[in-house]
């Protein structure tokens, strides 16, 4: 891609004067390490200082700071590419003011990120947008939370907000669902061998159960075949679509890789996918998004309802119960301490029914054209 392509503008959407700088300048009590950061990647910041109709997500010093507890902070100073996959991360296609956000209950927003070492999600990487009560949470990778600490700073290009947090990359199914903590979903996966395949696909939506899940089947899991082990895991991977929770049907149904059907239904707020409730919505990963569930599906039971009334459900196998051994596939997989959390799904059913919150205007230069291609433009100029 040629640099010319990437730094083709239209006119700006307005009649504002200031322009990124002036406004990385008058914050720079909050803001200079961003602002070292992005000078120091010189193609990177002369982009998003030309660019139009884009948001740009500022972590303040503090956010940043944090970082340097992180290995995260090393590996940044090693390798530009990652430096500029994390910067395009914090921009947004499109200008979002924060009351656009405050007027949305939950969205997925796309961002400028779509290189394919850090993500494999058609049309890019999003970050995932919660309000409640007026307050706005950003969600990212290993369900990261970011705030607001100012923002609507509007420049030429578009608008700026300082957040408290610095956004994380979506990781690798596998190492998300570890930092999660749904270690028997991972357990299944690597034992099925099909660990693989799941992290190197392109767009999927998984449901994901959790241990109590497994756990109460595993009278029955610790005993399958791994033909009928992969047969229920297919059955929990929709291949081919990335089904943010606003874009799951309320009341419909998806093919899933192993040939049957999800069926889906809003009931008591809550979302059911079969007969097993989301109990957590929206993690996202590298190539599509997870939704924990409360229950294991099976693929031979299609048909399975919830009671919606019921704090728990019942498994959707006859004559499944737990074990004393301890939860089924966890004792092979290795965790480390992590402040990783889910988002909770209390309100499942909104972002289902709730369209993804508007910008106000598009950005000029497309989500591939800005920052998705600046990685080969520069391997290509070295």
């Amino acid at each position: 891609m040629r640099l010319s392509r990437l730094l083709v503008l239209s006119a700006a959407g307005g009649t504002l004067a200031q322009s990124l700088l002036d406004i990385l300048t008058a914050q720079s009590a909050t803001l200079s390490t961003l602002t070292a950061w992005l000078t120091s990647q010189q193609l990177v910041y002369d982009i998003l200082s030309n660019a139009r109709g884009i948001t740009l997500l500022a972590p303040s010093n503090t956010a940043l700071t944090q970082l340097y507890t992180t290995p995260l902070v090393g590996q940044l100073a090693l390798d530009p590419n990652l430096l500029t996959a994390f910067l395009s991360y914090h921009v947004l296609d499109g200008v979002y003011l924060a009351s656009d956000f405050v007027n949305t209950p939950a969205a997925a927003v796309p961002t400028f990120m779509n290189m394919k070492a850090y993500s494999n999600v058609s049309g890019g990487q999003v970050i995932e947008t919660r309000s409640q009560n007026g307050a706005v949470t950003f969600y990212s990778g290993n369900g990261v939370q970011s705030n607001f600490e100012k923002y609507d700073y509007n420049y030429v290009g578009g608008t700026l907000h300082i957040i408290d947090t610095a956004l994380s990359i979506p990781s690798s199914l596998t190492d998300t669902l570890v930092a999660g903590g749904l270690t028997a979903a991972v357990g299944a996966i690597r034992r099925a061998a099909v660990e693989t395949p799941l992290n190197m696909a392109t767009d999927v939506t998984i449901f994901a159960p959790n241990n109590d899940a497994f756990d109460a089947i595993g009278s029955l899991v610790n005993n399958m075949t791994l033909e009928q082990l992969t047969k229920v895991l297919n059955y929990h991977v929709i291949p081919g679509k990335v089904l943010y929770s606003q874009l799951v049907p309320g009341d419909g149904s998806e093919v899933t890789a192993e040939g049957g059907s999800l069926n889906f239904k809003i009931q008591n707020g809550s979302l059911f996918v079969n007969s097993a409730r989301v109990v957590a919505a929206d993690v996202l990963i590298g190539n599509g998004v997870v939704h924990v569930l409360d229950g294991v599906l099976n693929p031979d039971n299609p048909t399975a309802v919830p009671d919606p009334n019921a704090a728990t459900q019942e498994p959707a196998f006859n004559g499944a119960s737990s074990t004393a051994g301890g939860v089924p596939f966890t004792s092979a997989v290795i965790t480390t301490t992590s402040t990783a959390t889910v988002p909770a799904s209390s309100g499942a059913s909104e972002p289902s029914v709730v369209p993804a919150a508007a910008p106000r205007r598009m950005a000029a230069v497309g989500a591939a054209g800005l920052l998705g291609g600046v990685v080969a433009l520069v391997n290509w100029c070295v």
